[in-house]
């Protein structure tokens, strides 16, 4: 018999855009793409190669879409999106891969203490 195990409903999902302009600043677009997970009102952090955001699944893609479009609008020609989902069950609290097991300046906003 196999084991079900129930997926928490709350995911971590980081993306990575990388637009490709005619001519102008990529990093002018990537902060409209930025602008939008601001907006969302999601618990999010910005990072160097990637912005990570904590929530529900398909919100949370309806998002990257949205930051993804908003790279059109601001002039992107082509738009590549990486995108990491990182999802868990509740037996996964004391595994290697919580974001949950100590918190840093860098992480305290993903966690509820």
């Amino acid at each position: 018999m196999t084991q079900v195990h129930q997926v928490e409903k709350e995911v971590f999902v980081a993306f990575q855009v990388i637009p490709r302009l005619k001519e102008g600043n990529n990093y002018e677009v990537v902060d409209k793409a930025i602008e939008v997970v601001k907006a969302a009102n999601v618990p999010f952090q910005v990072g160097a190669m990637e912005t990570t955001m904590k929530g529900e699944l398909n919100q949370l893609l309806d998002i990257v879409k949205a930051a993804q479009q908003a790279c059109f609008d601001a002039g992107a020609l082509e738009v590549i999106t990486n995108i990491k989902i990182h999802s868990r069950t509740s037996e996964a609290t004391d595994t290697f891969c919580t974001y949950h097991r100590g918190v840093t300046p860098a992480n305290h906003m993903f966690t509820n203490e």
